[in-house]
């Protein structure tokens, strides 16, 4: 099995936490104290991320089915890798009939939609059926091509002459309830959807460093994530960001500077579709792993065409409209949550062990003195 490299793995982290973001406004429901819902919610994100990272550092270089094989036992242990499993394919549902769409809307919109899936989840079919590694290093070229997209639509944003900063105040201006009632959906979405990568931390070369590097990841993209709300409404204003069906998009069409920097709606989409492909990407085949774990197929590379295959027909019966997919993803947040506390009492476990271990080798010693 070929490793991945710390930067790798710090692209993937970025383009997965920052992924389908850009669709929407994080927390807007507190309005312009959206920021201080993601900043609150990061921090939460850190302690959960925490609680993954002492997975590799516990049981290092195991992949996610054997260090649950080792806590709770074969049985449990499939069960909970099968509700990992639908979860992340649930999720991957989401992200794949979202970036369909936005594709449909902004690029092609007389094909159709299950066309355009095919395309989608071709292209990721080809590259990871190459391994895992392959995906990463993908990952590795694209991301400072994402960056500097990114970057480019915060800089022509401030110059545009549409730049309010005034949309962002009063600060605490309807005070801490909606900021409190916010919170919780966006430690779900996106960080408690971090715990896909349990699934993957096996394939990381340095398990030492998988912490440090996660960790810098999370800081970076919440960043990213912040400096993008605070351009969405900073140029729409509140009521149009919270009504815009993609903000990142209706932001970039405002912009016209000297009639020379205007229609750049490209860069938006751009920005999208990338984070979007290594978001689907990265939860879809944490659904084929788990699938082969199960099956103990000796590679995953069957499951991945099947289920590829039938992923956009599943999708779209899933989905009939953009509309009912968000209405739909915000009753699944709750799920979210579920999953993303299991992790904590695989780690209560594991100490639980440890300390039962240890114990009983004191008494052993006592007893042969």
């Amino acid at each position: 099995m070929m490793k991945i490299t710390k930067t790798q793995l710090f692209s993937l982290i970025m383009l997965f936490e920052i992924g389908s973001t850009t669709l929407f406004v994080l927390g807007i429901e507190a309005k312009q104290d959206a920021w201080i819902v993601v900043f609150l919610s990061s921090l939460v994100g850190l302690l959960l991320l925490w609680v993954y990272t002492q997975f590799p550092k516990h049981f290092p270089n195991q992949n996610f089915a054997e260090i649950l094989t080792q806590l709770v036992g074969k049985k449990f242990a499939a069960l909970l890798l099968l509700l990992f499993g639908l979860s992340f394919l649930s999720g991957a549902s989401h992200n794949f009939y979202e970036f369909g769409q936005l594709i449909k809307m902004t690029a092609l919109p007389t094909t159709p939609l299950l066309v355009i899936l095919y395309i989608f989840i071709i292209a990721s079919i080809y590259i990871l059926n190459f391994g895992f590694e392959v995906l990463a290093r993908t990952a590795e070229i694209l991301f400072p091509v994402f960056l500097i997209f990114l970057l480019t639509i915060y800089i022509i944003t401030l110059l545009s002459g549409n730049f309010q900063i005034s949309e962002m105040l009063p600060i605490l201006g309807n005070g801490l309830s909606p900021i409190l009632s916010e919170t919780p959906k966006v430690i779900s979405f996106p960080y408690g959807e971090m715990v896909v990568f349990l699934i993957y931390w096996h394939y990381v070369d340095k398990q030492q460093d998988i912490k440090k590097i996660a960790i810098t990841a999370l800081i970076f993209s919440t960043i990213a994530i912040i400096l993008t709300l605070i351009a969405i409404i900073s140029v729409l204003g509140v009521n149009l960001a919270a009504n815009a069906e993609i903000p990142l998009l209706e932001t970039i069409l405002t912009v016209n500077i000297a009639d020379i920097f205007t229609n750049l709606d490209l860069l938006a989409v751009l920005i999208m579709f990338i984070g979007g492909f290594y978001k689907m990407s990265l939860r879809f085949y944490a659904f084929v792993l788990i699938l082969t774990w199960l099956f103990k197929a000796k590679s995953p590379k069957k499951i991945l065409i099947i289920s590829g295959l039938l992923f956009p027909l599943f999708t779209v019966y899933r989905f009939p409209g953009l509309d009912y997919k968000r209405w739909k993803g915000d009753i699944e947040l709750n799920v979210v949550l579920l999953y993303a506390l299991i992790p904590i009492l695989l780690l209560m476990i594991h100490y639980l062990k440890k300390r039962k271990h240890h114990k009983s080798q004191e008494e052993r010693s006592n007893v042969s003195h």
